[in-house]
């Protein structure tokens, strides 16, 4: 660790851990880590608990350890990683937007499963886990549709309709990020997949399908499309854990169990829902966790709900909060801050205290 500006001026500042990554899959540089933090027997001593990493989930994304410090092959058994950890200046993080200098920051992906999490795409909260942007990088994404109204995946599963495919080659990477459904059993498996073929200037063609099983429809998605593994020059957040973001959809049946992580932003992508979809929204871990809901896509003919389990504070301090509903469109969310019981922060655009 160098925290120093003795080396050559023109040097980042990293401060580097090294941990073992269990996952089997190739981890690209840049790309962020968290810490296992429910290895081995839950009643029993493991110190590993904070030397093992893993791809970010629902599961570990209050525990952010860093980003890979370089590119790693997959290895079936898992593998010894660098990883720049948080307090780093001028590192590279893996992107998944477009970016400008000293505009912002970003924030980890994290999520239920897929190999792009880790992948920086939109910001959250601030802390562990959130990224300065420090370079300008304007065509890290090629094409992208994060309103979830342009890009169509026809009954295959792997044909895919976008707004442009120019730049686009067969090798490159698509990442899906959310999917609507048109019932309860047919699903989006969110993750990266490999363009086998561009076929014209709005369609290419998968290795592999996106869907869990057979659509009966073609489906609407949000997600963006790269070459190579995009990066920009990064100063990596320190004090509390922002908990990174995720992406959800849901199903057209709608219903009371919508899952997504504990702490976090959660943004909610285009789907169209038959019934109310509805978060039961958990009591938080520890005094000022911050939990996030924002719609980024157009929830059509039912309202996505965060029905509190504990009821909460009103923005106002004073009257109890039990849910917040009415959310369907763009720039609707709520966003609120434990402290024993939820107090709202702010509920924006259509989204209402009850």
């Amino acid at each position: 660790m160098n925290q120093s500006t003795n080396a050559y001026i023109s040097n980042c500042n990293p401060i580097q851990s090294t941990v073992w990554y269990a996952g089997t899959d190739a981890l690209l540089e840049g790309e962020g880590v968290c810490y296992n933090t429910d290895y081995g027997t839950a009643a029993s001593v493991a110190g590993s608990r904070g030397t093992r990493v893993e791809r970010p989930s629902r599961s570990n994304n209050n525990a952010f350890a860093g980003v890979a410090a370089r590119n790693y092959s997959a290895n079936k058994g898992g593998q010894f990683i660098e990883i720049n950890v948080p307090g780093s200046t001028g590192v590279k993080i893996a992107l998944g937007a477009n970016v400008a200098i000293d505009t912002g920051i970003l924030s980890f992906t994290a999520g239920a499963a897929g190999s792009h999490r880790g992948r920086f795409v939109k910001g959250g909260f601030a802390g562990r886990g959130s990224a300065y942007i420090r370079q300008t990088v304007a065509a890290a994404v090629i094409e992208s549709d994060m309103l979830g109204a342009v890009w169509s995946l026809a009954i295959d599963g792997i044909t895919l309709t976008m707004t442009a495919t120019a730049g686009l080659a067969a090798g490159d990477t698509v990442v899906i990020l959310a999917g609507e459904s048109e019932d309860a059993t047919i699903a989006v498996v969110p993750g990266k997949y490999t363009i086998a073929s561009v076929t014209d200037a709005t369609t290419v063609v998968l290795t592999s399908t996106v869907m869990a099983s057979v659509s009966a429809a073609a489906v609407g998605l949000t997600g963006y499309a790269y070459t190579g593994n995009p990066t920009c020059q990064a100063d990596l957040m320190t004090g509390k854990e922002s908990g990174g973001t995720e992406f959800i959809a849901f199903i057209d049946a709608g219903g009371s169990t919508q899952l997504h992580m504990q702490g976090g932003v959660t943004f909610v992508c285009a789907c169209t829902i038959a019934a109310d979809a509805e978060v039961e929204l958990a009591a938080g871990q520890l005094y000022g966790q911050r939990k996030g809901f924002w719609i980024i896509g157009t929830v059509t003919t039912s309202l996505f709900i965060v029905d509190l389990v504990e009821a909460g504070i009103k923005f106002d301090g004073a009257a109890a909060l039990a849910e917040i509903g009415s959310m369907t469109a763009i720039n609707d969310g709520w966003f609120g801050t434990w402290y024993g019981v939820w107090q709202s922060n702010i509920a924006a655009g259509n989204a209402a205290e009850a």
